[in-house]
């Protein structure tokens, strides 16, 4: 079966930045009691789901099927319900899920991925780190209202 894969964690520097100045900033400025430990186990958790967020996609000749994990389980789309998917770029609409402007947007970096419209006018943007690859991909299909 052919299909495409794509695996996608948050690693931008300026976000293990911030937690690095937050960290250090902690050790700075000393809190004690029941703050410090509050602060220390926020920043652990903060850290640990950062690391542990991943954005999965999969595409074959059944559907789409993407997840975040640990948040979400595997979800599909098949492509007998897709009225029109096309690899974009967009304008930046966040990192994480979201609910912007009508369409359900799963994002970890960058501007580009693969907007979908459902036959019931549902829409999602799935993002992508490697478009061309995608683009590759879709073009072996011969489905409807595909672009590549």
């Amino acid at each position: 079966m052919n299909n495409f894969t794509e695996s996608q964690r948050f690693r931008q520097w300026w976000l293990w930045a911030i937690m690095l100045g937050v960290t250090a900033l902690m050790l700075i400025v000393p809190a004690g009691g029941a703050l410090r430990w509050i602060s220390w186990l926020t920043i652990l958790l903060v850290s640990l789901l950062l690391l542990a967020w991943r954005l999965d996609t999969r595409y074959d000749d059944s559907g789409v099927h993407y997840r975040v994990w640990p948040f979400m389980r595997w979800r599909t789309i098949r492509w007998a319900d897709v009225s029109t998917a096309a690899v974009t770029q967009y304008d930046f609409v966040g990192y994480g899920i979201r609910w912007n402007f009508g369409e359900w947007v799963y994002n970890v970096a960058g501007n580009q991925g693969l907007r979908i419209k459902t036959t019931d006018n549902k829409r999602i943007l799935l993002g992508t780190q490697r478009p061309d690859e995608l683009r590759a991909f879709l073009s072996t299909l011969t489905i409807p209202g595909l672009s590549h």
